[in-house]
């Protein structure tokens, strides 16, 4: 993909052209230090710790106030190869194993050289954030399922239980989820402070600087293109207008991560954080003043993907248009145009993950789901960023969960007393309730979602005779997980990107090519670019293809650290 600049259109940043200067002794810098990183949430933190772990100083800067995706995910890191939290919960695993596994899902968008290294660093990066006051548990849950109950802490959160997967690779639990005691973990949200904040602590115990609410807007570079640091835009020191602008903006992510637009009366509420958004922004505009910040060594991008600039999601990805945003309100695609002002190449931009969890509960991962010609596509015991991703990317955006009567009823058992997490109980409800279609028959089902009548009937006669030891099921599905659809009457559910009731999250994938030794930014001729350096979502990695619950984390932690290693070493 060639690079694009901020003349073009479809720039949709107000990330500006390189602020360029005769020397670096030209400029009057505010801050200097060997390293200064975009961006603080995993990748960022994880860069500035390794950075001062190894004798570098480093100043970090946020757009708000640190944390990111990270702080505000379910909390979950994919280890594996035997680390310790695995080997307390009696958990077999080996490196070889791992990259046996990610291989198949990974694809080509890393260099089995490098897949591998991840994998043979996943233990020792645990022992890491452990180290650093980072906490997990070897608490096990052995079956499928998309977000463990409270009371676990290590689970498969991917495909390794399932065909083919499981016949090319030991499956082993790898979802490494933070630990909280029940009383603070009855959600799948915000849980990542368990591996922010510690990290964040060790930064600043050993010398770094954060600088929050500082927008990074351009790279300063001298006449011969090289980078020499980053100019920002913040509010003076001790400004009134500061605190302001944090409590506006705290406030409308309280009531967006409440309010979301399936619940009634939401729209009320969200227009109020919009308009305290819009406060907050008008703050920006008026008191903001330019900062220098000298970069010695190299500045490291790490601002997240780009899910929230919907302009831009729609110009790269517009089959993930219709999905939620999941992230933070900074994931505006700004590490991105920053690399691509000094002309680093992007690739992927096409690629986002669409989550359509529909397990918890279980039976309903045990009907099918089907397009808009009546036609499974896919196992549906497969993890949910493969099923909505598939909807995306293949299916138009568009399809639904058939289910018979007693599915229904053991769907609606199986979330009852505490069974599953408030938010997996809730969506069950709420679209069984609201959002379900039925009928007496399959056809007539067809006939109100909207599906291919002949080709539903069909689909469902397969299904139903496929559960038979002797025959295989189209898309390896075991017969474990078949239940026949036979008891009237029939349920549709839309589980298209678009339901009204079942929002889609989605995180962006694609970001600055780099290269695989160092996390260099890469330009198109595929050459690095001096001191330039990006990890996390900013960058093409190891979850660039397909997300797996957990592997962002860690591709945050593998490519933060790999960066600062990097500028270590370097010349």
């Amino acid at each position: 993909m060639q690079t694009q600049n901020p003349t073009d259109p479809h720039w949709y940043s107000n990330v500006e052209a390189p602020y360029e200067v005769s020397d670096a002794a030209a400029l009057k810098w505010d801050m200097e230090c060997d390293v200064v990183i975009v961006g603080f949430g995993g990748a960022g933190v994880a860069a500035g710790l390794q950075a001062v772990e190894l004798g570098l100083s480093a100043i970090a800067l946020d757009r708000f106030h640190g944390g990111g995706a990270t702080e505000a995910s379910g909390g979950v890191l994919y280890a594996g190869g035997g680390t310790v939290i695995q080997k307390d919960a009696n958990v077999e695993d080996s490196t070889e194993e791992m990259f046996r596994y990610l291989r198949l899902e990974v694809g080509d968008i890393v260099s089995e050289d490098n897949l591998r290294h991840f994998c043979e660093q996943s233990p020792e990066t645990v022992d890491w954030l452990i180290g650093h006051g980072a906490k997990f548990k070897g608490v096990h849950y052995p079956k499928k399922t998309s977000y463990p109950g409270v009371e676990y802490f290590l689970y498969h959160s991917d495909n390794s239980l399932i065909a083919p997967y499981k016949d090319e690779a030991k499956p082993a639990a790898r979802g490494h989820r933070t630990f909280v005691s029940p009383e603070e973990g009855i959600r799948a949200t915000s849980l990542g402070g368990p591996i922010y904040r510690p990290l964040r602590q060790s930064f600043l115990d050993r010398g770094g600087s954060v600088r929050e609410q500082s927008e990074a807007r351009q790279l300063v570079v001298d006449k011969a293109g090289e980078i020499l640091g980053v100019k920002t835009l913040e509010f003076p020191a001790g400004a009134p207008e500061a605190e302001q602008h944090k409590n506006l903006l705290a406030k409308a992510s309280a009531i967006q991560a409440k309010w979301l637009p399936i619940i009634p009366g939401s729209a009320f509420f969200l227009k109020r954080a919009e308009r305290m958004i819009a406060k907050a922004r008008a703050l920006e505009n008026n008191f903001r003043v330019e900062r220098f910040y000298r970069a010695h060594k190299g500045v490291v991008l790490a601002a997240g993907g780009f899910v929230f600039n919907r302009s831009m999601l729609k110009h790269y990805a517009p089959k993930f248009a219709d999905t939620f945003p999941l992230g933070t309100t900074a994931d505006q695609g700004d590490g991105i145009r920053l690399g691509q002002t000094v002309g680093g190449a992007v690739g992927n931009m096409d690629r986002a993950s669409a989550w359509r969890f529909i397990n918890p509960p279980i039976a309903w991962s045990q009907g099918i789901v089907v397009n808009e010609a009546g036609e499974r596509f896919i196992n549906e015991s497969s993890y949910g960023a493969a099923i909505g991703t598939s909807i995306a990317l293949d299916q138009n955006g568009r399809a639904w969960s058939i289910l018979d009567q007693t599915l229904v009823r053991e769907s609606l058992s199986q979330i009852k007393g505490g069974k599953v997490l408030p938010f997996q109980r809730d969506l069950a409800r709420l679209n069984f309730w609201f959002a379900a279609k039925k009928a007496s028959t399959v056809e007539a089902l067809a006939s109100k979602i909207g599906v291919n009548a002949s080709g539903l009937a069909k689909t469902v006669e397969r299904y139903n005779s496929g559960q038979n030891a002797a025959q295989s099921d189209a898309f390896a599905k075991s017969n474990d997980d078949i239940r026949q659809l036979t008891t009237p009457p029939f349920y549709g559910i839309d589980i298209g990107l678009s339901a009204k009731l079942f929002p889609c999250p989605t995180i962006t994938l694609g970001g600055l090519r780099v290269e695989e030794n160092t996390g260099a930014v890469l330009n198109d001729a595929g050459r690095p670019i001096g001191g330039l350096y990006a990890a996390g979502r900013t960058a093409i990695g190891i979850c660039s293809w397909n997300y797996l619950s957990g592997l962002s984390i860690a591709d945050c932690i593998y490519s933060g650290r790999r960066a600062a290693r990097s500028i270590a070493s370097g010349p």
